[in-house]
């Protein structure tokens, strides 16, 4: 890959993780079992998943050095952070409150900004450091040029914490913005016009003392990346291979790919049980956005969660539609679920096109459903043998698709 070695990982934001008692419990009790099934008595790749609990009792230095100490003694290499849910990820109803703070409140760049400044002193050193965020704020809260001119003036607050540490010479660290179904933005031409009308323009304002124009846009592209999650783009049947050079040949560089399977339904109106089985899939936790899309391709129906999702399709009531998707994450090694099938050939698709391009260094699997997933008795050891799995279909899917 270009500039760093591939640096691949799961996201513990599978596991509870609201303050440092439960991180260390979670690393513990799964990430170091599920390391030493993988790779034996060799090191691997972390991503952590840091909120505002964790980050608050991580404040003292003397917690951040006994923090990189046990990672080091552990052999879990701190390479990446999701920062996208900053309040509690695992309680009982996360739904829209996982959007909170958005980037239209300062507090969403504040906390951002401390916990890149703890994991700098956390993660191994000379290693690149990625750390995703929420795209901007869920667009039921407000969608256009006002929001937008806000969201500019917090993402610049928080960055000048990553450029203030890439000028320490420590190491690179970037913060890698998610486009997800809902939120400002959805697609690659989303984070292109925002980058382009809005963050630029402030950046030039607001970092003037810089120095040119020329050097504010370098230091901003250095520092503002994207996290791709095939799943996001697969569920409003964005094409992978297209957004992902929309973003090349707009100079935004890919911080992250989160390697991710949606749910899909197939001639939704020929098939009354596998739209039974995606409508049962509604649960109380999180939202699983739904798109539908005609013969062509189009996206003519969405909703926000599966719950508005009716009893039964009929034509003439309901759109038209040809297949189904919903922002529910399954397990990157099934081409089915129940009577489902799922966007695993879209995954494959976006992984072709990042190792051919040697595009990103950094690939994380996220499939933050397993605890709903495995469910009823022996949850944990279904937790370690799935995500195990995932492990070795990624290390796999990898080999091979770098060996072409």
């Amino acid at each position: 890959m270009k500039k760093n070695t591939l640096q691949l990982g799961y996201s513990t934001n599978v596991h509870p993780g609201e303050d440092m008692k439960a991180v260390y419990r979670s690393l513990k009790d799964y990430t170091l079992p599920i390391r030493k099934r993988v790779f034996g008595t060799e090191p691997c790749g972390l991503e952590l998943r840091l909120g505002i609990g964790s980050a608050k009792q991580l404040s003292s230095r003397k917690a951040r050095l006994e923090f990189r100490d046990f990672l080091q003694d552990s052999g879990l290499v701190l390479f990446s952070v999701n920062a996208y849910p900053l309040s509690d990820f695992h309680a009982r109803r996360v739904k829209e409150t996982v959007y909170q703070p958005s980037w239209t409140q300062p507090q969403r760049a504040s906390w951002t900004a401390r916990i890149a400044r703890i994991v700098d002193e956390v993660a191994p050193e000379g290693i690149k450091v990625s750390i995703s965020t929420l795209g901007g704020c869920f667009r039921g809260h407000g969608h256009g040029p006002a929001v937008f001119r806000k969201l500019a003036t917090h993402y610049l607050k928080a960055l000048e914490a990553f450029l203030e540490i890439n000028d320490g010479g420590g190491r690179q660290m970037v913060l890698a913005v998610e486009p997800e179904p809902e939120t400002t933005f959805e697609t690659a031409a989303d984070m292109i016009s925002f980058f382009e009308d809005y963050l630029l323009p402030a950046a030039f304002t607001r970092w003037k003392k810089r120095g040119p124009k020329s050097r504010i846009e370098a230091d901003l592209r250095s520092v503002f990346t994207v996290n791709i999650d095939t799943c996001h783009l697969s569920v409003l049947f964005e094409d992978q291979v297209s957004n992902l050079r929309q973003l090349q040949k707009a100079g935004l560089e890919l911080g992250k790919i989160h390697v991710t399977n949606a749910v899909a339904l197939k001639n939704p109106f020929r098939s009354p049980t596998a739209f039974r089985d995606l409508r049962n899939m509604n649960e109380p936790r999180y939202f699983h956005q739904f798109c539908g899309c005609d013969e062509d391709g189009q996206a003519v129906w969405r909703g926000t969660d599966l719950d508005q999702l009716p009893a039964k399709l009929k034509r003439g009531t309901h759109p038209d539609i040809s297949e189904i998707r919903s922002h529910f994450h399954v397990p990157l090694y099934l081409k089915k679920y129940r009577h489902l099938h799922t966007t695993r050939d879209d995954t494959e698709r976006a992984l072709i096109e990042v190792i051919k391009q040697r595009s990103c260094s950094h690939l994380v699997f996220e499939t933050y459903t397993w605890p709903i997933l495995a469910g009823g008795k022996k949850r944990k050891q279904k937790l370690i043998n799935g995500i195990t799995r995932e492990y070795r279909w990624l290390l796999e899917t990898v080999e091979k698709l770098s060996a072409r």
